[in-house]
């Protein structure tokens, strides 16, 4: 029963260690979103390699009025809008690259998921207009960007991009 225990913490924190920074979703805008394009890196490489680690897309309309959060890689194709697939660049850290279908079960390995944090977004309207949010590749702290408001007036704010957080990206 001594040595259960340990093994039962260890695995409750790998659980909770998972991808710790979930991306929440807005769309207060009376306009759908047809798209989101996002980037995610691993934020203590700043300093050296701004690449993204791994991108996705959703598939499928985010309506006006609705929210949706995307708390962990391997369950976002059970979101809707879904994220079917994401495109892993993780050679450097040891782990080939490759494109995981997680609509089909494939699993991103937590030596990937647990270091993420939310790089960049784009938003692509039904009416083609789109907004980019996210940060700079430079040290941690450096305000992040946003390509402003649409020709029809939509806009988007990010609480941080800059920092390890939860993100919200609020769409007006």
């Amino acid at each position: 029963m001594r040595k259960i225990l340990p093994l039962l913490l260890v695995l409750l924190a790998v659980i909770i260690k998972a991808q710790q920074y979930p991306l929440v979703v807005y769309n207060f805008s009376p306009v759908a979103v047809a798209k989101l394009k996002i980037k995610v890196t691993d934020p203590t490489t700043w300093q050296y390699d701004c690449h993204p680690i791994a991108s996705g897309e959703t598939a499928g309309l985010i309506q006006p009025g609705t929210t949706v959060t995307y708390d962990l890689m391997n369950n976002s194709a059970s979101k809707t809008p879904p994220i079917n697939q994401w495109d892993i660049m993780s050679h450097y850290i040891g782990i080939p690259d490759a494109i995981y279908n997680v609509n089909a079960g494939a699993t991103i390995p937590a030596a990937i998921t647990s270091i993420i944090n939310w790089q960049s977004i784009t938003i692509v309207f039904v009416n083609g207009e789109t907004i980019d949010v996210g940060r700079g590749c430079t040290q941690p702290g450096t305000p992040t960007y946003n390509s402003g408001a649409t020709p029809s007036g939509r806009t988007a704010a990010t609480n941080t991009l800059a920092a390890p957080a939860q993100q919200i990206l609020t769409i007006f």
